[in-house]
């Protein structure tokens, strides 16, 4: 790599050899993998961390592997909606994972050329659901051995905004759910905690977001799901 330094974006990864031809995604857990590659990092949310997963890989055409690792993400699926961009790409209309399972499985911030280069650049491979760091060196070991050389096209780097400027208006049509054991709500209007009415239904692309309340050992957990 020369010119612009790499990797392109930060984020929860640390980069090994550049020139390898295997990046490792841990989704939402992070362990150490020992053995070679050329970057290795978690990748927790369906929209702006797959994003900086894309520029990442389209800057150093070194990279023709991915391997998907590690436990899915839950709520955001975040290894599911990864996979679907790469076998499906994305909606160039709504800009959304043609046939993603997670809740706002959304690319704002890559130019659909910048999707399209990273679904020919690398082949995926899916490991979801395994952290055992020995099978995942063992396969980026395989796959460096059929490294068919650096891509074809030059770096893309793409400045990455983040979220900065996207941020549309939420209309929310009624009371959000807080402590469903309790049948407590917040007014949006009043801001007022009252007897629990309807769930709330807010809306931030095209397609409508429901909230789903799901309950745990930690606590109560308010996920946005599309509907």
């Amino acid at each position: 790599m020369s010119g612009n330094n790499w990797p392109h974006v930060p984020g929860d990864f640390e980069v090994g050899d550049p020139t390898h031809s295997v990046a490792i995604c841990t989704l939402g857990k992070k362990f150490p993998v020992p053995g070679r590659y050329a970057i290795i990092g978690t990748c927790k949310t369906e929209n702006i961390g797959i994003e900086r997963v894309i520029i990442n890989i389209v800057s150093n055409p070194s990279i023709r592997f991915l391997v998907l690792s590690g436990p899915e993400v839950p709520g955001h699926l975040t290894g599911s909606s990864l996979k679907a961009l790469y076998e499906n790409g994305v909606d160039p209309e709504t800009r959304k994972i043609i046939d993603a399972p997670g809740a706002i499985p959304y690319i704002e911030n890559v130019p659909l050329e910048g999707v399209e280069r990273f679904r020919t650049q690398i082949d995926f491979v899916d490991m979801m659901n395994n952290s055992r760091s020995e099978e995942i060196a063992k396969k980026a070991a395989e796959l460096e051995a059929r490294n068919p050389g650096a891509f074809h096209g030059d770096p893309i780097f793409i400045d990455f905004r983040g979220a900065k400027g996207t941020t549309q208006r939420i209309g929310v049509g009624s009371s959000i759910t807080l402590l469903p054991e309790f049948g407590v709500s917040l007014n949006p209007y009043s801001f007022l905690v009252a007897p629990q009415e309807t769930g709330a239904l807010i809306t931030a692309h095209p397609s409508p977001i429901g909230i789903e309340v799901q309950s745990s050992e930690s606590g109560t957990i308010l996920i946005g799901k599309e509907v």
